[in-house]
């Protein structure tokens, strides 16, 4: 699909149909309808900067510009992390940093053997965007875990529990949560996948065939990825 085929009409009714949403709700919930405009406006500059670099990197067609764009895809994903986890920050930033790094690079180089390297920047994309939420869940449950299980821990090494042993049922707590949203993504294809990646690559000129296997592909490199990503954070976590 190339930007000729969108048409300038059906742009136009979108555009007066959004501003007409946005009058109503503003009429309804003025307080609201201000976060929806934040939010908006938000994504429309995260996009363009996206846009901006991905569009340096496809045009330069080099090495460098591909690890320019993982670079400042991590650091994304970083801010956004730390920033969901402000108040213990500096006690992530090793996490959270290792995991993005290692689980993005783990999945994204499989991805690399099986498809070729003109599809990068997007694996990339989906690779860390899946990471995001599963380094978060990791960390912030398993540093709820360590504080309401210490008298539990406490309890287990002395009798006799070796420091991993008191520490498995966090680290159990930990993968399990994030694991689970990979799993309920996996699981309603219909609902989830299909609108993010199906519809997307038929839109690119792929064939519904192929797509299914791309989609198929990258649930797997994702959850590998997970996997990877949540034991580097849990490793590198300071205790």
């Amino acid at each position: 699909m190339m930007s000729s085929d969108i048409s300038f009409w059906g742009v136009s009714l979108l555009v007066v149909l959004l501003l007409a949403s946005v009058a109503v709700y503003w009429l309804i919930d003025r307080k609201e309808m201000a976060r929806v405009l934040r939010v908006f406006g938000l994504m429309a500059g995260q996009m363009a900067v996206i846009g901006i670099i991905a569009w340096t990197a496809c045009k330069a067609n080099a090495w460098w510009a591909d690890m320019l764009w993982l670079v400042v895809l991590i650091a994304l994903a970083t801010g956004w992390c730390l920033y969901k986890m402000r108040k213990t920050w500096k006690q992530m930033l090793t996490s959270v940093v290792a995991a993005l790094t290692a689980g993005t690079l783990i999945g994204s180089g499989v991805m690399m053997l099986c498809m070729p390297g003109r599809f990068f920047i997007p694996i990339t994309a989906v690779m860390v965007t899946h990471l995001v939420v599963a380094v978060k869940e990791t960390l912030q449950t398993y540093q709820r875990s360590l504080t309401h299980t210490e008298a539990h821990r406490l309890y287990m090494q002395a009798n006799g529990a070796t420091l991993l042993e008191s520490l498995m049922p966090s680290v159990r707590r930990a993968l399990r949560a994030t694991v689970q949203p990979q799993l309920r993504t996996m699981a309603q294809p219909l609902l989830v996948t299909m609108p993010l990646l199906f519809v997307g690559m038929l839109l690119g000129g792929v064939s519904p065939a192929t797509a299914v296997v791309v989609m198929i592909l990258l649930m797997m490199a994702a959850f590998v990825s997970t996997v990877v990503a949540a034991i580097v954070a849990l490793y590198c976590f300071k205790r």
